[in-house]
């Protein structure tokens, strides 16, 4: 499987949950969860794109579901765990992601 996909759906997870999360590293203004939903919603969708453009149209959908499940438990478990790792790759992984889709 894509590693890039899962990749993009934990990223896009982590900024989503950034901007709910309350406390030290939550963000300090409407504008900048307004910011960090639409960076996750993005990521999110670039997951999509990424697993259409490697899997096909049929396949691609059925992959980007599997693997965002994937991430989206991988995410939840640690979050629940350990909140501020979780949330600390989202901008590595992201930046990985890209690299991989590029090549």
């Amino acid at each position: 499987m894509s590693l890039e996909i899962a990749l993009f759906g934990y990223a896009g997870f982590a900024n989503l949950a950034r901007s709910k999360v309350r406390g030290a590293g939550a963000a300090r203004s409407s504008r900048d969860r307004g910011r960090l939903r639409a960076a996750g919603g993005i990521l999110l969708f670039l997951s999509f794109l990424a697993a259409t453009h490697r899997f096909g149209a049929g396949q691609g959908i059925v992959a980007w579901l599997a693997l965002l499940s994937a991430s989206g438990i991988a995410f939840v478990l640690v979050f629940s765990r350990w909140p501020e790792t979780a949330l600390a790759p989202r901008l590595p992984m992201a930046a990985v992601a890209l690299i991989l889709c590029l090549v």
